[in-house]
């Protein structure tokens, strides 16, 4: 009889708890879109074109990074912590110098997904001034530490927000060859790549990658202008993860 009472409840509580993720799914799609269009006009990009992201600290490898794709031609974007441009201004300001653009990776490492709206709000907002007064212009984008950011803090917290399509993050057991086979295996035209840099064989393979993509014909290009290569305004409180040529950006 016990036995069948606990059956019971557990199928009551699973059932409520799918009626109450249901509920928080539709009132979060009922908050609307910020108003306000990022209209940064249409770019300059090519059939074939990638964005590389790099996200996290910034070092003596981000430098050889920059020093090595100079050569190439090929842009990149940084997405920093605000905490670490307070700490190590002058590589980010080199990176913007270069063309390359800096995202938003928020003050410090702490996961968007255990604050509150008000907290994270002064989180982005803080980083958003660090970078901002480094480089002299706040970031339009921002990327959450590993991702995670609820619908809820999408749609109220006035963002655009950048993922990612593919990921080759190095948790420092990758060699130079895993890299490069991993960005040849992803290499899609209107790819975003997550990647982060922590040794030298990280900037070895992506070095490698890069000059024999661009052999096939791929441009490495901005975040920013991948998304807008076909003209589009970008709408807040969306989290767009890659854009094909002559498609919309496509967003979770």
């Amino acid at each position: 009889m016990k036995k069948k009472k606990r059956k019971f409840v557990e199928k009551h509580v699973a059932f409520a708890l799918a009626v109450l993720l249901i509920a928080l799914v539709l009132v979060s799609r009922g908050i609307p879109d910020g108003v306000a269009r990022l209209n940064l006009g249409k770019s300059n990009v090519g059939e074939k074109a990638i964005a590389l992201t790099f996200e996290g600290e910034t070092g003596k490898y981000t430098k050889k990074l920059i020093d090595s794709l100079a050569p190439t031609g090929a842009k990149v974007t940084f997405f920093v912590y605000g905490e670490d441009v307070e700490n190590n201004p002058q590589t980010v300001l080199r990176a913007y110098d270069e063309g390359h653009m800096i995202g938003n990776f928020t003050y410090d490492s702490t996961p968007l997904i255990f604050m509150g709206k008000s907290k994270a709000k002064e989180d982005i907002n803080k980083s958003a001034t660090v970078i901002g007064n480094e480089i002299g212009t706040r970031p339009y984008f921002v990327r959450v530490p590993d991702g995670f950011v609820s619908s809820y803090q999408l749609k109220t917290l006035n963002c655009f927000f950048v993922s990612w399509s593919s990921s080759v993050y190095d948790k420092g057991n990758l060699t130079a060859d895993d890299v490069y086979e991993k960005l040849i295996k992803n290499a899609k035209d209107g790819e975003i790549i997550r990647l982060n840099i922590n040794s030298e064989s990280t900037v070895e393979g992506v070095v490698r990658a890069v000059e024999q993509l661009q052999k096939e014909g791929y441009e490495f290009v901005r975040v920013d202008d991948l998304l807008t290569r076909n003209g589009d305004k970008l709408a807040r409180g969306m989290l767009y993860r890659k854009c094909k040529f002559d498609t919309k950006p496509i967003a979770f």
